[in-house]
C-alpha cells in the first residue's frame, strides 16, 4: 500500500496579533493567493488579546483549515509571539509579520515559487512602507545588492542593513540553533542578529512583500511608546551585547565589523530615547551613566558608537548641549 504523500508547507508565517480586531483580517485576508496558499501556514499567535481577535483569526481557521492557524497565549508580549511560531512551524522557511501589517497578495506566487528553489540560509525581499495617517505608501525599501545570486555573508557584510520586514529564514536555522528572543518589544533586533552566526548564504529577491504600517500612536517608535518600553529597550540591548562578547571569537571579522555596527545603531536608537524625555541635571546623569555602561560592556562597540552624531555633540559639548541636542532629535522624529 503507497504511502499518501504528506504536504510539506514551504513557509510558516508567524503572525503576532494583540487586541487588533479593526486590523487582522487584512493580514488574514492578504495571505489567500489561490495558487500557492496550501504551500503556507499562517500562525496567528493571539497574545491574550482582550477584544474579538481571536474570534475573528477562530473563524478564517474554520474556512481555511491547514493554513490559518489561531494558536492562543497568555500575554506575554511580541518577542514571545515570535518563539510560539518558531515552536511551531513546520515549512521549509520561516518569517515573522505584525498583525497590523500585511503582504502584497499578487507577489506570493512569485515568491513562494522562488523560495521553493532556493539554497540561501537567509533571503531579503523589497518591503513597503505604509503611512497610516494618509493611507498611501510613502515608501519602497529596496536591498543594494545583485538580485538572483547567492552571496556569502561575508561579502556583503558591509553593504546590507536588513529590517525585519525584509528577512525570511530557513527555519531549521532557528529551531535547531535554539534562536529565543525576550518576550517584550524590540526583540525584531535580536531576531535579526542572534541567528547571524549561522548564517552563511544569502540571496536577494527583488519583489515586494511586506507592507509596513506606520503612524500609529500604539507603535513602539511613538514617543510615548519609546519611552514607556525604555526598559525592555535596554534588556535587548543588554542581552545582545553579552551575545556578542559570547560569540565574537567564533566570528568572522567581516560578521564582527556587522555585529558591532548593528549593536551601535542600537545604543544609539536608546540613547535617542533618553534624549525625549525633559532634559534636566537627573537626565542627564542618566545618558552620562548609559554610556559608561556601554564603554565598559564593549569597548569595540562603544569607539564606534563615540562617533554617531549624538554622541560628539553631546562629547565636545562636555554634555552641556544635552538639550539642543534632545530638541534636534525629537524635531527628527516628529517632523
Amino acid at each position: 500500500m503507497k504511502k499518501e504523500k504528506t504536504n510539506k508547507k514551504v513557509l510558516s508565517i508567524s503572525v503576532a496579533a494583540y487586541n487588533l480586531e479593526n486590523l487582522i483580517e487584512q493580514n488574514l485576508k492578504s495571505w489567500l493567493n489561490k495558487e500557492v496558499m496550501n504551500k503556507i501556514e499562517v500562525l496567528v499567535v493571539d497574545d491574550g488579546s482582550k477584544d474579538k481577535t481571536p474570534d475573528i483569526v477562530a473563524r478564517y481557521e474554520k474556512k481555511y483549515p491547514g493554513i490559518i492557524k489561531l494558536i492562543k497565549q497568555k500575554n506575554a508580549g511580541p518577542g514571545s509571539t515570535v518563539n510560539t511560531g518558531i515552536k511551531n512551524a513546520t515549512g521549509e522557511f520561516f518569517r515573522m509579520v505584525d498583525g497590523d501589517d500585511w503582504v502584497e497578495t499578487e507577489n506570493l506566487t512569485n515568491y513562494i515559487e522562488h523560495l521553493e528553489k532556493s539554497k540561501a540560509d537567509m533571503i531579503l525581499t523589497d518591503y513597503e512602507v505604509y503611512d497610516n495617517s494618509n493611507g498611501k505608501i510613502c515608501e519602497t525599501v529596496t536591498i543594494d545588492i545583485e538580485p538572483y545570486r547567492i552571496y556569502d555573508f561575508d561579502d556583503i557584510a558591509n553593504i546590507i542593513h536588513p529590517q525585519m520586514h525584509a528577512v525570511t529564514y530557513r527555519t531549521n536555522i532557528l529551531k535547531n540553533n535554539n534562536i529565543v528572543l525576550d518576550n517584550g518589544f524590540y526583540t525584531d533586533t535580536e531576531y535579526l542578529l542572534l541567528p547571524l552566526k549561522f548564517i552563511n548564504k544569502v540571496e536577494y529577491y527583488n519583489i515586494n512583500i511586506y507592507v509596513y504600517r506606520v503612524g500609529q500612536a500604539t507603535q513602539s517608535v511613538s514617543i510615548p511608546s519609546m519611552q514607556k518600553n525604555i526598559g525592555m529597550h535596554s534588556i535587548v540591548l543588554d542581552r545582545l551585547l553579552e551575545h556578542y562578547n559570547d560569540i565574537s571569537s567564533e566570528l568572522s571579522d567581516a560578521k564582527k565589523q556587522y555585529l558591532t555596527k548593528m549593536l551601535v545603531w542600537i545604543a544609539d536608537a536608546h540613547l535617542g530615547t533618553l534624549l525625549t524625555f525633559k532634559m534636566n541635571k537627573e537626565q542627564v546623569n542618566k545618558i552620562k551613566s548609559f554610556n559608561k555602561e556601554l564603554q565598559e560592556k564593549n569597548v569595540d562597540v562603544y569607539n564606534e558608537y563615540k562617533k554617531t552624531k549624538k554622541m560628539k555633540m553631546l562629547l565636545g559639548s562636555n554634555y552641556l548641549l544635552c538639550g539642543l541636542a534632545s530638541k534636534l532629535y525629537i524635531r527628527k522624529i516628529t517632523k
